[in-house]
């Protein structure tokens, strides 16, 4: 086969490969996002409890201050009692002890249907935490493993472009400008391989002459149809029967 179309054959596995690279890498964000977004859906209605039950125990400490305060005020109304001059005086002191009363007496009802909801809160859950933090740390290891992943995904990418740079300095800059100008037009894809007298990029027959000719590998010859750079590969089975 003509020497420099091997290196293009070459170069454009190279590039493959370091497009297939680029792309795996640029997947991880997407599957990270995806990875959270299944967490946190697992996790909604556990999240959901746990927000409940701290907005709940909040309350809780409020109206337990309001309920203190309910309680102060009531003593004042009661030692106001014993101060009162008149009937009149008697009359209001007396309402302000029963509208105390019954603030006390909604606080402490509120209360308690309030500890009756943490208390069920905290029941369930401490019952899903043990599930939900295994989650968490399965997700997590998934997550440090596509770290790992994106750095060896990395190394090689730096590895290949190099081995890449380096076969694209050996070959002729009319060539390897061809080769380009291909990439840029034919989706990546400069060069295709000859199967069965066809081209394998745009599936057209190859004209006999054409064919017999890619099939030499003398000259570096393109599709009629793509503008491809063709080529053909020796099976195996051709191989064996050259050999005999």
């Amino acid at each position: 086969m003509n020497p420099e179309l091997e290196k293009l054959i070459a170069l454009q596995e190279l590039d493959l490969k370091i497009r297939a690279l680029e792309e795996e890498i640029a997947s991880v964000p997407t599957k990270r996002a995806e990875l959270e977004r299944q967490f946190a859906e697992f996790a909604a209605e556990y999240v959901e409890k746990k927000s409940r039950l701290e907005s709940s125990k909040r309350q809780h400490r409020q109206l337990e201050l309001d309920l203190q305060d309910a309680y102060l005020r009531l003593e004042k109304y009661k030692n106001d009692l014993m101060r009162v001059r008149n009937q009149t005086e008697y009359a209001a002191a007396l309402r302000e002890i029963d509208m105390a009363k019954k603030l006390v007496s909604a606080l402490e009802g509120q209360i308690l249907e309030l500890l009756e909801t943490i208390e069920a809160l905290e029941r369930e859950v401490q019952e899903r935490t043990p599930e939900i933090d295994a989650k968490r740390q399965h997700v997590d290891a998934l997550l440090a493993e596509y770290a790992t992943a994106v750095e060896r995904l990395t190394e090689e990418l730096n590895r290949v472009r190099e081995q890449r740079e380096h076969l694209a300095r050996t070959i002729r800059p009319d060539l390897l400008h061809r080769y380009m100008r291909l990439i840029e037009l034919r989706d990546g894809i400069a060069l295709a391989e000859v199967r069965n007298g066809s081209c394998t990029a745009c599936y057209m027959t190859l004209r006999p002459q054409v064919y017999a000719d890619v099939r030499k590998g003398e000259e570096i010859l393109a599709c009629d149809h793509c503008s491809r750079i063709l080529y053909y590969r020796v099976t195996p089975v051709e191989s064996s029967e050259s050999a005999a």
